[in-house]
């Protein structure tokens, strides 16, 4: 999985780049905190299949120990994975909508999944994330609970760090939007897109925003811990399919920005 770069504000030393950024953000985008967490989703979730499918550690609690220590039945396992299947979907849904709406640099994105909330696409890879590990078995809700209380931090600081940035390139309608929109949950935003403003996805914006490839890797991912999951040979199908999505995202032509195409 792919945290993403800045989803509305010009990366620092862009043209139009306003250059105000909290300490928080230069600390944890300096570390690349956001980029290492969301790399080390797929990995814990697979170690959360233990005992599933096709692993089978010692060194690790069992996928279904959570549901010995509850007393809750097995059938529970069942439904955690389903939950997990779905916030996959609706993640990978979020991030096409979200991505594929941005425009940087000249105008704020107000339209599409902008107008619920001013983070759609760190939403999504928090959603993508809890989802990964709750397909993993009852194991991954611990660590999901884990990996949140590590992310809630850093995804706080580099929001607050964006904001700070757009607020300087768009002081007025950055006034105005971020009243009326929340910031992460869409608790009380409205689909009131500013005139002029880009609400239509586009496959020129998804690669502009370089979010094909990351949404192959995102399906590898899960493609893994399904496979992980399922075990035998429809396991070992899931993983071949897994690492064809990989290979895919990394040499596949028509999906990478311009700017790689061009240098290849």
């Amino acid at each position: 999985m792919d945290a993403g770069d800045s989803t509305e504000s010009p990366s620092p030393g862009a043209p139009g780049d306003s250059g105000r950024r909290t300490p928080s953000y230069r600390f944890v985008e300096g570390l690349h905190l956001r980029q290492w967490l969301a790399r080390a989703t797929a990995p814990l979730a697979i170690a959360c299949t233990n005992g599933a499918g096709l692993l089978d550690w010692d060194v690790l609690p069992r996928h279904d120990a959570p549901l010995a220590w509850t007393g809750l039945p097995a059938e529970a396992e069942t439904v955690v994975r389903v939950a997990g299947a779905l916030l996959i979907v609706l993640a990978a849904w979020v991030r096409v909508e979200s991505k594929g709406v941005l425009v940087r640099r000249v105008t704020l994105t107000t339209g599409g999944a902008y107008a619920w909330v001013r983070h759609p696409f760190y939403l999504a890879v928090l959603l993508g994330a809890v989802g990964l590990f709750l397909l993993s078995g009852a194991l991954g809700v611990i660590v999901a609970a884990v990996w949140l209380s590590l992310a809630a931090p850093v995804y706080a600081a580099t929001v607050a760090g964006e904001e700070d940035g757009l607020g300087t390139l768009f002081p007025d309608d950055w006034e105005s939007y971020s009243r009326r929109v929340p910031r992460l949950l869409p608790l009380r935003g409205r689909r009131t897109p500013v005139e002029g403003t880009q609400v239509r996805v586009t496959w020129r914006n998804l690669v502009a925003e370089h979010e094909p490839p990351r949404l192959l890797r995102y399906f590898g991912a899960t493609a893994a811990v399904g496979g992980c999951v399922v075990g035998g040979s429809a396991g070992l199908g899931l993983l071949g399919l897994a690492a064809a999505l990989f290979v895919a995202s990394r040499v596949a032509p028509g999906i990478r920005p311009p700017s790689r195409r061009a240098a290849a």
